[in-house]
């Protein structure tokens, strides 16, 4: 079966205007009137901060639309890494005077009907002297969110993605669309590519080895490869409004190591429901009320662990019901905890707490016994015993152990006789103990 461009292009349109998208070529005079330089809605813009941040004085309101427009950065990443801050954390205004300074929220992730969601096709932009047209749009509050670019499909495998991807610029910015309107992914929290059969979601730096499928609606087991409805498991999963919106703040961020540029991490299905599966039963089993054991969620190799720990952790720090907990992120190797330590810490705008990794026993008893609020600390399992350490009252300290089932054997002490010149009796645990 062949799926044509435009075909698909409707069928897109048509799901999203039955989840309460607004069809902007039809309900928005603002996309037929615009100049095609123009990318954002300022006045629609203008409009949702006032109605989402009603406390904050119109001009400063004002300001934040003017710095939202002009992100003063010369490299495209660090002007969308800019961006994703404002849109995830709110932005900052300067008051000029002893006031203290606000943060203007850009979407309401509490009100997920307080916020204005549009889609659009074939809108043409012109920043330098080409015009291009991206296939389908969605903005959210009169900011380009999300692009979709289109590809027909004539062979059942992966050759149109590619184009697709290609056309939007690839992971660079001196090529396709992120060339000719640039201006247009400064705003862009991820990229859709899609021939019909096949759909798959990644980000201004992803390679397209890194653009994966949305298999699941709501988590369950996900679909086949020869599965029909790849597109509607899609849209479905990831564009119900206050599913869009919890991906947005919570399953989107950047990372940065030293001197690289910036990598922005959009959450695998996988990754997303586990994370919120883990996260529901921290908060079933948190002590007093539970028993304080939440459970193993099992991955296999190359997976992403390492980022679905990431997210579960911003996700607990951020929840006001755990009163800004602490997390102890245990494992049984020495270099996987330095390799832990290194993920986390190259996310830490995203987690936004204080990392520490212990390097002794009496390090560690001291770190947790002072530490009475925040803080994520990694540790190897070596470094407990069980003569010695303190209990920690606090219901709100988390421990992430990776590798779990390889400390979950060998329970029980062995005690072994040797026979030299007297006998001499041995102790011997295993990791479990």
């Amino acid at each position: 079966m062949n799926f044509n461009e435009n075909d698909i292009e409707l069928a897109i349109l048509e799901k999203l205007r039955a989840k309460g998208y607004e069809y902007g070529n039809e309900q928005d005079s603002w996309f037929i009137e615009r100049e095609l330089g123009d990318f954002i809605n300022k006045d629609l813009l203008f409009n949702q901060l006032k109605s989402i941040n009603s406390n904050i004085k119109l001009s400063l309101l004002e300001d934040a639309v003017y710095s939202i427009v002009n992100i003063d950065n010369t490299n495209l990443f660090e002007r969308n890494r800019i961006f994703h801050k404002y849109l995830t954390e709110g932005i900052t205004v300067e008051t000029g005077n002893n006031e203290s300074n606000p943060t203007i929220k850009l979407i309401d992730y509490e009100n997920i009907e307080n916020n204005r969601f549009q889609v659009v096709n074939q809108i043409k932009f012109n920043e330098k002297g080409q015009t291009r047209i991206p296939d389908i749009i969605i903005y959210i509050n009169g900011i380009p969110l999300i692009v979709f670019e289109l590809k027909s499909l004539e062979y059942r495998d992966d050759t149109f993605l590619v184009e697709a991807w290609k056309q939007l610029g690839g992971k660079g910015d001196s090529d396709g669309y992120r060339f000719d309107i640039p201006t247009l992914f400064n705003y862009n929290a991820f990229l859709v590519i899609s021939d019909g059969a096949n759909s798959k979601v990644g980000t201004l730096t992803s390679d397209i080895t890194r653009y994966s499928e949305w298999k699941s609606v709501n988590g369950e087991q996900g679909y086949k490869k020869n599965f029909s409805r790849k597109l509607d498991v899609m849209l479905d999963g990831m564009f119900e409004k206050h599913r869009l919106l919890d991906i947005i703040q919570n399953y989107l961020f950047y990372i940065r190591n030293d001197k690289e540029k910036p990598v922005k991490i959009l959450a695998q299905y996988h990754q997303y429901f586990g994370a919120i599966k883990a996260y529901e039963s921290i908060l079933e089993h948190k002590k007093p009320h539970g028993d304080g054991k939440a459970g193993i969620v099992w991955h296999t190799q190359g997976s992403g662990k390492s980022f679905t720990m990431l997210m579960l952790a911003h996700r607990l720090i951020k929840d006001k019901k755990l009163d800004n907990p602490t997390i102890v992120v245990l494992t049984d190797r020495n270099d996987l905890d330095n390799q832990l330590f290194g993920t986390f810490s190259s996310a830490k705008d995203f987690l936004g707490s204080k990392i520490e990794q212990v390097s002794s026993r009496n390090d560690l008893i001291d770190e947790v016994a002072k530490i009475k609020v925040g803080g994520i600390i990694f540790t190897t399992l070596q470094k407990f015993d069980k003569d010695r350490g303190f209990v920690n009252n606090r219901n709100n300290v988390i421990v992430f152990s990776d590798e779990a089932h390889r400390s979950h054997y060998g329970l029980d002490e062995k005690i072994v006789m040797k026979k030299e010149n007297k006998a001499i009796v041995e102790y011997i645990s295993k990791f479990g103990m």
